[in-house]
């Protein structure tokens, strides 16, 4: 029933003497999302139209296409921005402040397509002694990873998590993964070692069955090895590869009916305190809000999502590498490079999941690297103008272009008597 939309997109490489760009919490993501949502509270203010509502009329549903020709599938883009604006609570009366301090809110919210095609391939190991072993290659950066694949396999093993253990990379020894990125762990490993599971469960039903007990019952890897072997001795092993689907986009129009497995879908919303004299600011809420399908680890996906709105946080505020003519970096360390210390944070952050479901990931699990740093940066913009009614369209956002913009007029008259 509706029309897909074709985006052409011209792009251009310059070389010049800075440094290469790499990959950044969010693969360009978070930079796009700043320019769409900004303009989508640009529009909302020009028709006069609430931004949360402008974003419910206007955001894409399920079963309906994305850009590239993709019909959008458990993408609860609606229901995060509800979740949202209920944490916001975005249709009470609002505190705008009095005097030289005034006080506005905004809100955000991107998606991101999963990196796709890739390869994860996971071993399970079960041994005599009653444990169990996972040997991937996928690497464990604080994000709890080991503690996910080790649910993983104990939720089809039925054995206590405790007991399994995740052997750490090695390319030389562990199985292939494509890298550690791009939020895909969960759902390619985590596909990966479910599969390998799942392989070594039937290998011991088989040998259940060999060994003339009941396939179907509670089985033991420790109870049949020891009777298959007359000692403690033996291993069983599940093998699991997982490539999810997918189809190249056309090259002429840029059009695939499948060009992603999911998609990773985050909103921020802010309120902030402005100094109408001296342009300072200070984000005094942050409300974090995710929809990554089934929360296998609840508490570590609250983390993951806080830790990627605090990075982002400084990206939007803070974070700019400066560059003299030569094109030397001026403030190459820390000392000068700022990032959010612990007083840069807001006195009230609140992160909230979403109810969801994702069809195709294991046990309804996506990725959620990545999604708590999308809408952060348009947000802060967004309450900037709701507060003082400038917009300021570049990172990081400074006091000082705020100051400027505010006493631009008196700058000028100024100019003018003089």
């Amino acid at each position: 029933p509706y029309d897909i939309e074709h985006v052409s997109i011209d792009s251009y490489q310059v070389y010049t003497n800075l440094p290469p760009a790499g990959a950044f919490r969010g693969f360009g993501i978070t930079q796009m999302v700043w320019a769409y949502e900004s303009q989508a509270d640009i529009i909302a203010r020009e028709l006069g139209m609430d931004p949360v509502e402008f974003r419910r009329i206007n955001l894409l549903q399920n079963g309906r296409p994305h850009a590239t020709g993709t019909i959008m599938k458990d993408a609860e883009l609606i229901k995060t921005l509800d979740c949202l604006a209920e944490r916001m609570e975005w249709s009470k009366p609002f505190d705008r402040g009095t005097g030289k301090l005034r006080r506005g809110r905004g809100v955000g919210i991107g998606f991101k397509a999963l990196v796709a095609p890739t390869t994860s391939m996971a071993l399970v190991n079960l041994t005599a002694d009653g444990s169990c072993f996972i040997h991937s290659s996928t690497v464990d950066m604080g994000q709890a990873s080991d503690t996910l694949l080790a649910m993983i396999a104990a939720e089809v093993l039925d054995l206590d998590p405790a007991v399994v253990r995740v052997v750490h990379p090695d390319t030389d020894v562990t199985p292939y993964d494509m890298a550690t990125l791009g939020s895909r762990s969960t759902f390619h490993m985590g596909h990966a070692v479910r599969l390998a599971a799942e392989d070594a469960l039937l290998k011991m039903r088989e040998l259940a069955g060999d060994l003339g007990m009941d396939p179907e019952s509670k089985l033991d890897p420790a109870q049949l090895l020891v009777k298959r072997y007359g000692m403690q001795a033996g291993n069983i092993i599940g093998v699991g590869s997982f490539i999810p689907e997918y189809i190249s986009p056309d090259k002429q129009t840029g059009q695939s009916p499948n060009i992603t497995p999911n998609w990773m879908i985050g909103a921020a919303g802010v309120e902030v305190e402005v100094d109408t004299e001296t342009g300072h600011f200070r984000v005094v809420r942050l409300e974090n809000v995710g929809e990554v399908g089934t929360a296998l680890n609840p508490k570590i996906v609250e983390t993951q999502l806080s830790g990627a709105a605090i990075m982002q946080l400084g990206a939007a505020l803070y974070e700019e590498m400066d560059f003299d003519e030569q094109g030397q970096l001026r403030n190459a360390s820390f000392a000068e490079y700022k990032i959010p210390g612990i007083q840069d944070l807001p006195s009230r952050i609140h992160t909230e999941i979403v109810d969801a479901f994702q069809h195709n990931g294991p046990f309804g699990a996506k990725g959620v690297g990545e999604t708590g740093c999308y809408g952060v940066a348009s947000a802060i913009a967004a309450a900037i103008e709701d507060a003082v009614g400038v917009r300021l369209t570049s990172l990081p956002m400074k006091y000082e272009t705020l100051c400027r913009a505010l006493h631009a007029d008196a700058f000028h008259t100024d100019k003018e008597t003089s």
